[in-house]
């Protein structure tokens, strides 16, 4: 039996990007295994503050900044911009891999342009599951794992560590097993997406008002 501390924030959004890099180097020196720490970071300030609160950690940290097709087909502002040549210099110096090349099994897919039609596909389901069990933190840190691993830049059925958050920042740490997207369902347990620890995870959930998918927008009204 492996007993470990879990934060639960009380609020999600970027205010948790301390605690939960804390939890994340406490499950390391506590003996935790993972092969890579992933960090969903569209600007990829939030991977060099990850890697700065690691220390002086050896463990491959993996920045998952966005591919092109999410400024072409998303609204664009603030940080939700391609990843500048100066922050890819600052990851490179620091060490950091950039996945800004994979497109999002979960987003950037045929089905998803079908939307617009009123098709709700299974993708979408899942999605949906991943943010009422733990936000969208838990949907993106899970999404980032799939980007990384589709991608080449961790090898599948590993143990990993992934970052993710509401908004900007990060609020949720979990540990997961990496796998590629067509085998999230796998009929074999062993290359199957599973969540093996929470590190840091928000109490409470916030859902957005407007919800996007493919060319849909929908905005919810009270």
């Amino acid at each position: 039996m492996v007993i470990r501390k879990v934060r639960y924030f009380e609020k999600p959004g970027s205010a948790n990007i301390a605690a939960s890099v804390e939890a994340v180097r406490d499950y390391l020196e506590s003996g935790g295994e993972a092969a890579a720490v992933i960090v969903a970071s569209m600007s990829g300030k939030t991977a060099l503050k990850v890697k700065d609160g690691l220390g002086d950690s050896s463990i491959p940290v993996i920045c998952v900044a966005g591919p092109p097709c999410w400024w072409s087909c998303y609204p664009v502002s603030g940080d939700n911009k391609p990843i500048s040549a100066e922050m890819r210099s600052a990851l490179d110096n620091a060490g950091i891999a950039v996945v800004s090349s994979v497109p999002s099994s979960l987003t950037d897919t045929i089905e998803s342009s079908l939307a617009r039609y009123g098709f709700r596909s299974p993708t979408l389901i899942f999605t949906e599951t991943l943010l009422a069990v733990g936000g969208y933190g838990l949907k993106t840190a899970l999404e980032c794992v799939l980007m990384a691993t589709d991608g080449g830049y961790v090898e599948p059925f590993k143990d990993v560590i992934s970052i993710g958050g509401t908004g900007k920042g990060a609020d949720t740490a979990v540990v997961a097993r990496s796998t590629f997207s067509p085998l999230v369902f796998s009929s074999n347990p062993e290359r199957r997406l599973v969540i093996k620890e929470l590190l840091a995870v928000p109490k409470n959930k916030v859902f957005y008002k407007t919800v996007g998918y493919g060319e849909l927008k929908i905005q919810e009204t009270e």
